[in-house]
């Protein structure tokens, strides 16, 4: 991916289009003379991409009197709106290809770095109708975008708007995400799923409340709410967007992966009366379309073939078994074994579940409630076992809004009879979530757990004057310990965004998982981190600063997760368990499992110590359709994962339905890819145990 912008070629005169004729103008222009007559709304037309017309438009232009053929790069595209929104590309490395099969005509982008643009100077909306007649061909995540728009050297999303297929991968074209300035944030607006490959009307319109998305004239579409207020589309987009979300300024990503025949644009919401001339026009245009093009394209290796009915819990090793566990529950946020072999579920909704398999087919499948919650944890995120002969009673403790828990049986019946508050007192953040993640130190009895970060948008908390008044010595965005006798905490570290999961490795040394060192920050780590607990060390977020902090030195992360928003959540480590197995092969053993949960991820993470500390090497262990939010390794070696149900970042929250799944390593002679390195340019070795023998 490229972090610059190749400028569009004819800038200088697209801003005096742009100055003459006013960004808000209404008044009228002619269409261009190659453009076609039929389209049946024009009042408020302002740009018009249609590629079936191209060729004509190149010689009437007089493009180096060249004809616009089959697989020809395009490095300009022209608008026939009469308002001369040329968008163009002067890299040929990231030009798509015009493609004119059979009649019908569109233009190819890779998915890779091509893109089209144009700048537009002062041009701002208050309302638009957007038509896109597209053919998605894959979607790697990442905000794979048919177009975007920006306020110049702004993110499209806050200042302007951006129409993309979201932030996870799909293995068909799922998703429709609109936002920009006034309803930030991505969400899906597409109600049915459809197969890659085949082209489809993607109509969006905005007034001033809300903005809804259709797909195929298929009504009534979805919508979200939207604040009034003008939308910049000074730097528009196609193919891509503009964004950063790095302490770097906006650049193109999100690239693209397929086919666009036409787009046009209306600066203002067409009634539906409209609307429905425009989708006609289109599906009575394009009729046929997809016939011609996949005939062609499918012996060309264009279509990618998606795997029907895919499992929930793809592992991407060989000789393992995935089981889901036979049991209705809600969304449970952590799962622990007990010294007895009973599975402790904390419950997202608070609710702490004992699991147990009744029937020795090696899954729970029996559920009973250790403890109902009425209300006492709000968004509990972390939990720890005691021991079973702890001196307050076999018990969990829980990190929750507000406080950290003791919630423990006092009469041995199985059933938590009383909650402990163990830590209490600070300010409750206008969020959520603030305490997150606890640890049992069964060595000495301390009880470590973390405080979430005060102002994410603002972490060095500057007053009006400028002056930062954070505190490396205050309680916000750090880790706590608890004395043992529970009268005690103290500060830990510092430079802590949200830790979400703490945990002991069999070292004896201890590890959180922190989401996202420095989205809102420059200067820092943008990505989700897996950090060993010092005590004594500033973690980086706010990083340091001549000014603002200049007394710290930002500790590294043992290890960053990528691409961003992973969202690492739950951490466990590989130990031998009750029955003395680890998980998976036995060179796995004491590595850290981490659940990356926006982007349902398994992460296999090595950890070996150095004279520097510890150094880490990742592996990608497993790929879920459900949010990952934790895994532990069972006595006999299995491993437990909690999923949740909803859409990415968020989930279907604390009254959604969630699953658990168990994964086994059943076939231990199945071959495992140990290394890899390149043996020559183009040659690459994989070393494999135990070898294959052909």
């Amino acid at each position: 991916m490229k972090d610059h912008l190749h400028l569009p070629a004819g800038i200088l005169s697209s801003i005096l289009v742009s100055l003459l004729v006013g960004p808000g103008s209404s008044r009228a222009l002619a269409q261009a003379v190659w453009a076609e007559k039929d389209l049946p709304v024009r009042e408020g037309l302002s740009l018009w991409l249609d590629a079936q017309v191209q060729p004509d438009a190149w010689k009437q232009h007089g493009v180096r009197g060249l004809p616009l053929d089959d697989s020809r790069p395009l490095d300009v595209w022209f608008d026939g709106s009469g308002r001369q929104r040329h968008v163009m590309q002067r890299s040929s490395a990231a030009q798509p290809v015009f493609r004119h099969v059979k009649g019908h005509a569109f233009v190819r982008f890779d998915g890779k770095d091509d893109f089209l643009g144009g700048v537009f100077a002062g041009r701002r909306v208050e309302e638009f109708s957007a038509f896109v007649f597209a053919a998605p061909t894959s979607n790697a995540g990442g905000f794979r975008a048919f177009l975007g728009a920006s306020a110049l050297g702004q993110n499209d999303y806050s200042s302007g708007v951006n129409v993309d297929q979201s932030y996870a991968p799909s293995p068909a074209f799922q998703t429709v995400n609109v936002e920009g300035r006034g309803f930030a944030g991505a969400r899906d607006l597409m109600s049915e799923d459809v197969p890659f490959g085949g082209f489809h009307l993607i109509e969006v319109v905005a007034d001033r409340e809300s903005v809804q998305v259709v797909i195929d004239g298929k009504t009534p579409g979805h919508a979200r709410p939207r604040e009034p207020g003008p939308l910049a589309l000074e730097e528009l987009i196609v193919g891509a967007r503009m964004y950063s979300n790095e302490a770097r300024p906006s650049f193109v990503q999100g690239f693209f992966h397929g086919d666009v025949a036409e787009v046009i644009f209306y600066d203002r919401a067409l009634a539906d009366q409209e609307r429905g001339a425009v989708r006609a026009y289109l599906q009575e245009k394009y009729g046929g379309i997809d016939a011609a093009v996949t005939k062609i394209d499918r012996a060309r290796g264009r279509l990618v073939e998606t795997v029907k009915d895919p499992p929930p819990v793809q592992m991407l090793v060989p000789g393992f078994v995935v089981q889901e566990l036979p049991l209705e529950l809600p969304n449970i946020n952590n799962v622990l074994y007990r010294d007895d072999g009973k599975l402790v579920a904390l419950g997202y909704n608070g609710d702490i579940f004992l699991l147990r398999d009744a029937d020795g087919d090696g899954l729970e499948d029996t559920s009973e409630t250790f403890w109902t919650n009425d209300g006492a944890l709000q968004a509990p995120i972390g939990m720890d076992l005691t021991p079973e002969d702890y001196k307050h009673g076999r018990g969990v403790f829980v990190a929750s809004k507000g406080k950290c828990s003791l919630i423990v049986d006092t009469d041995g019946d199985d059933q938590a009879d009383r909650e402990i508050v163990i830590a209490d007192g600070w300010r409750a953040l206008p969020h959520g979530v603030d305490a997150l993640g606890v640890a049992f130190d069964r060595r000495d009895g301390s009880i470590y757990f973390g405080l979430g970060t005060q102002n994410f948008t603002d972490a060095y908390l500057t007053d009006q004057q400028g002056r930062a008044r954070y505190r490396v010595d205050g309680e916000r965005g750090a880790i706590l310990r608890i004395s043992p006798d529970f009268k005690k905490r103290e500060v830990v570290c510092s430079g802590i965004r949200f830790p979400v999961a703490l945990r002991f490795n069999g070292a004896g040394d201890l590890f959180c998982t922190d989401q996202e060192g420095a989205t809102w920050l420059p200067n820092g780590n943008p990505f989700d981190e897996l950090l060993h607990i010092q005590p004594g060390r500033h973690y980086g977020f706010p990083p340091r600063h001549p000014e603002r902090l200049p007394e710290v030195i930002d500790e590294p992360s043992s290890f960053d997760y990528g691409p961003q928003h992973q969202s690492t959540c739950g951490l466990n480590f590989n130990e031998r368990g009750e029955g003395g197995r680890t998980f998976g092969p036995a060179s796995w053993r004491g590595d850290a499992i981490v659940a990356g949960y926006s982007r349902g991820k398994l992460y296999r993470t090595r950890l070996v110590t150095s004279d520097a500390g510890y150094v880490a090497q990742n592996h990608l262990l497993a790929c879920l359709n459900m949010l990952a939010a934790d895994a532990c390794v069972s006595p006999a070696g299995e491993l437990v994962v909690a999923a949740h149900s909803g859409g990415p970042d968020w989930g279907s929250g604390p009254a959604g339905k969630g699953k658990l799944y168990k994964i086994a390593y059943a076939k231990r002679e199945a071959a495992q890819p140990v290394l890899a390195w390149p043996a020559a340019e183009r040659e690459q070795q994989v070393a494999i145990d135990p070898p294959i023998h052909v």
